[in-house]
């Protein structure tokens, strides 16, 4: 190898590559400069000691600076009130077309006060009710020389109703509440079948923990208690979400009629559907996981062995369907809306949604499209940075379809086989009848 000091750069021709070091690579160019006069140097490849390890390639990490429960599940919805302490469990599953969730852990089986705490928790989490107006109409169709009767969707709207819950949606201030049922309810009380309290026409059982009538209504603690001292090999804890104090009956007619203003003539559907409106909870077995695995429920259908394993599975599970947490849109007591009374929701919405629904909208309304209604001019405008003369030239035809079709009616069956409700898991809060 050469001397070291061949290798000086000083030593080199001016016009001369400088020589790469040993920790960058031949393409690189090092910005970082050192001092000429500094008594430390780079290391190049003829040194003797290349390749000495860099130092501290034995040290361990630096430690985290906070420690993270991996068994925590912390909500992240807005809606939830800061400072809500997070659940300690996740859930099991999630079931959109039923809105439920489902948990799984042995400490909701065993000790009361975690089922309580987390009964908590999960009441702080708000149901999402919806206005859900469809409407659908059946055409005869010929294919391959047969005739199919297919359905059509003529409009497909959803309003959120979430945000009408809470007093103050920004700090999530509403009027809910952790309650029990009423000792008159028929509900299952540790039992299989439905039905009241000992004593107020039902029938005393296990499950009931030897409450009488002079106990007065369980609390939410009585009933934790009960369920995890049961020894039922299949059991389950129920926390219901009611959304109550408006009448659906008497808005679901309003909107109904608001349809058939505009002279619609097909199978129309208004409905409250309820998501996120109920908490399953199952003791942690392995026959209790199977029951609410994806594939096991499959394999149960094709195979029809669910003739057997469902009625087993009902018979056997003992049911505790004695907690729920009262959202009300109306306190009873003193008449005060939470947030919009029933007339004024509908003085807001109605021209939107007969406007929605005449335009064949399919998807959710939101607050854009009250202020489009209410400002024509800024629909205009933004017509006009679209497309220009097009695009307003569409939207006229639009509007010109809407007149037509309240004019001669639009939206009939070719018979009136009717249409199908595609959420008929959820709980409606209203009537449906149109």
């Amino acid at each position: 190898m050469g001397k070291a000091s061949d290798l000086d750069p000083r030593s080199k021709d001016d016009n001369s590559q400088p020589t790469t070091p040993l920790v960058e690579g031949a393409s690189s160019i090092s910005l970082h400069h050192t001092n000429p006069n500094s008594p430390q140097r780079q290391q190049y490849f003829d040194d003797n000691d290349f390749d000495r390890a860099p130092p501290h390639v034995d040290d361990d990490l630096p430690p985290l600076y906070s420690d993270h429960d991996v068994d925590a599940f912390v909500p992240t919805d807005p809606l939830i009130p800061q400072g809500t302490p997070g659940l300690d469990i996740a859930p099991f599953r999630s079931s959109d077309t039923s809105g439920k969730t489902y948990f799984l852990d042995r400490r909701l089986d065993t000790d009361p006060v975690f089922l309580q705490r987390q009964l908590e928790v999960l009441a702080e989490s708000p149901p999402r009710p919806l206005c859900h107006v469809r409407g659908t109409h059946t055409e005869t169709r010929r294919r391959d020389d047969k005739e199919e009767q297919e359905t059509v969707v003529d409009f497909d709207v959803e309003v959120e109703l979430t945000s009408l819950l809470y007093t103050d949606a920004r700090t999530g201030a509403s009027w809910r509440q952790l309650t029990t049922v009423g000792n008159f309810e028929k509900v299952r009380r540790g039992t299989v079948l439905a039905k009241r309290a000992p004593g107020f026409g039902g029938s005393s059982s296990g499950g009931g923990g030897g409450h009488t009538v002079e106990s007065g209504t369980p609390t939410v603690e009585y009933w934790c208690h009960s369920y995890c001292a049961s020894s039922a090999g299949l059991k389950s804890f129920s926390l219901e979400r009611r959304v109550t104090g408006w009448d659906f009956e008497r808005l679901e007619s309003k909107l109904c009629r608001l349809i058939r203003d505009t002279n619609y003539q097909g199978n129309l559907q208004v409905s409250f559907p309820v998501h996120n409106n109920r908490v399953e909870i199952y003791n942690d077995c392995r026959t209790s996981r199977w029951r609410l695995t994806k594939w096991v429920q499959i394999l149960c259908y094709v195979t029809l062995t669910f003739l057997f394993t469902w009625p087993w599975l009902f018979f056997r599970t003992k049911r505790w369907e004695t907690v729920f947490v009262a959202w009300p849109l109306r306190d009873p007591r003193t008449g005060q809306y939470a947030s919009l009374s029933e007339d004024q929701w509908y003085n807001m919405w109605a021209r939107t949604i007969q406007t929605a629904c005449l335009a064949r909208r399919q998807g959710i309304l939101d607050q854009g499209d009250i202020r489009r209604l209410e400002n024509p001019g800024e629909m205009a405008a933004a017509a006009a940075a679209a497309g220009g003369g097009f695009a307003g030239a569409v939207q006229m035809g639009v509007d010109a379809m809407g007149v037509v079709n309240r004019s001669f009616g639009w939206g009939g069956n070719d018979n009136r086989r009717g249409g199908f409700n595609r959420r008929g898991g959820l709980p409606n809060l209203g009537r449906n009848r149109c």
